[in-house]
Order: C-alpha cells, then structure tokens, then sequence
C-alpha cells in the first residue's frame, strides 16, 4: 500500500488503517474471528489501529489488547476519552491501559467534539486536556489528538487553542456536502503540519453498497489515512483490495459519484450531522465560538 507522513509526528502510515469498533459481538463478531481479522491486518501491513473506551462497553479495546500483548511492537494504537473533566478522563485511560495490555497508547484523543460548549469543558482547567497533557508527560500517551463528527469550525478552534498533533475526522462522500472537513478542515490542518485520519468512509453501513467507490473517494483526500471498520473477513479483503491497488478516480468519474450519491445526503442518514443523533431529521445548526483563551 501508499504510506503517507503523519503530520510532525515523525511517522508515515500506508493509507489503509483499522478501525476496531466492529470487531465485537453485537456486530456479530466472535472473539475468534475479531483475533483472525486483527491478526490479518497486521500481516497485510495495516499498523494503525483506531479503539475507544466507549465502543461496546470495552470490548473492543479488549481484543485489541489480545493481539497488542502478543505484537505490540508492530502497532499503532490509539484510543480515547469521552469524559469532558480530568479525573474522569484520567479514570478511562487506565482503564483502556488496562485493556489494552500495554503501558502507553500512541495517541489518545478527546472524543467526539460535536459542540463548542463541549470543546470548552474538555480545554478547561481542569478538563480532560490537562489529563492528556500529564499522561504525556508521564509516558503513558504518545500523542495527543481530538476527533469530529459534525462541524470542522469546532476542530479549526481547537487548533487554534492547543497544538493537537492530530486529528480524526468524518470524511465520507456524504460529509462532502455539508459541513465539509474536506473542504473546510483539511487545508487549516496541512498548513499547521497536523497528521489527518478519516472516518466514517461507509457512513454507517449506509454506503456499504458503494464500498469500493467511497473508499476510493476518501484515499484520494489529503490527509494520511482511513480507518475501516469491519466484521468479516470478506470486509477487511474488499477494503485491502481497494487500497493496494489505489489509484484517485478521474474527474469525470468523481462527479458521477457527487451525482450518485447526493440525494443520500439527508439527516437520517447521517445522525453525527443531526440535531438529534437517536431522531436526526434536522441539520444540527451552526454555532458561534465562544472566544476563551488559547490554552496556557
């Protein structure tokens, strides 16, 4: 696969990256088969892997700390907190340590970053930034990072606060249309050397009967890699066939797919731009900053 430098973290990533959300069991994921589908990543060159302490009440960090105690050397890990304050935050990340069977995470991240006022609880005194920011001092993270599901206004204010090393963002076709990391996020982020995921390539499953072409879509964006989620074997085999043979669709080609694909574009199928993630039937509106100091 293409490999791609990580923003100044040092690090190049091939563009194909793991997302460990799916392998568990309410996606139909037995044990087994998550350690079969973790394990063939690796060998296929995947190295970054992308958990979370929410996802399926640990489970999911769970199985990545089986293959992490036996090849923690050949991965990238990286997981995060949904806490807003410091001990809270602080609490989940011993607990992802814990289930991860490692001493450090590569990169731990302020999760889920929907709103301003949530921004500036986690960047307070006292929020979850200043966990992230001891944790690193003390060897245990790596570095640090936030994540978007909704407005990229609220990721170019984060930067603007504090010099995250990275960022994870919602880059499906979809995203492209409306409140668009692609075209608003991702040229603030390659002016300040920030290293770039992409997430939510599938939307849910609802592009699962354009796979090939959406992830063909967000390879080609400037950022270094996609996380995939899966919970087959088949899955991460269509998505590995995608990325080793990539190559940017054509001009013409990449207008169809606009074409294609724009009346998806509706809240229902995609809740992290929604008003209401469990009822989305309205855009989430746009806000304001609220002008606090850049942090320190």
């Amino acid at each position: 696969m293409e490999t791609r430098p990580f923003g100044r973290t040092g690090e190049s990533f091939p563009i194909l990256s793991f997302g460990a959300q799916r392998v568990v069991d309410e996606e139909g994921c037995n044990e087994d088969q998550a350690l079969a589908i973790l394990n063939t990543a690796l060998d296929r060159g995947i190295r970054y892997f992308d958990t979370a302490w929410a996802y399926s009440k640990g489970q999911s960090e769970e199985r990545v700390g089986l293959v992490a105690k036996h090849r923690r050397g050949e991965m990238w890990i990286a997981t995060k907190t949904v806490e807003t304050r410091r001990d809270g935050a602080r609490r989940q990340l011993e607990e992802s340590l814990a289930r991860l069977q490692t001493d450090r995470v590569d990169e731990w991240r302020l999760h889920n970053v929907y709103s301003f006022d949530r921004l500036d609880q986690m960047t307070a005194r006292g929020g979850a930034l200043e966990a992230a920011i001891q944790a690193r001092e003390e060897g245990l993270v790596r570095h640090i990072s936030i994540s978007g599901h909704t407005d990229p206004q609220i990721q170019i204010e984060a930067l603007r606060r504090f010099p995250f090393d990275t960022v994870l963002v919602a880059v499906s076709v979809l995203d492209h249309f409306i409140y668009s990391f692609a075209e608003e996020f991702l040229p603030v982020a390659a002016q300040k050397g920030v290293g770039v995921i992409g997430m939510k390539i599938f939307g849910y499953k609802k592009l699962a009967h354009l796979a090939d072409r959406a992830l063909q879509y967000a390879l080609a964006l400037p950022l270094t890699t996609v996380i995939a989620g899966c919970s087959t074997m088949e899955e991460l085999e269509a998505d590995l066939t995608v990325a080793e043979s990539f190559t940017p669709m054509t001009g013409p080609e990449r207008l169809a797919f606009f074409r294609e694909v724009l009346p998806m574009v509706q809240p229902e199928n995609m809740p992290w731009k929604a008003t209401d993630w469990m009822n989305p039937t309205e855009w989430k509106p746009r806000e304001e900053p609220s002008g606090l100091a850049i942090w320190g």
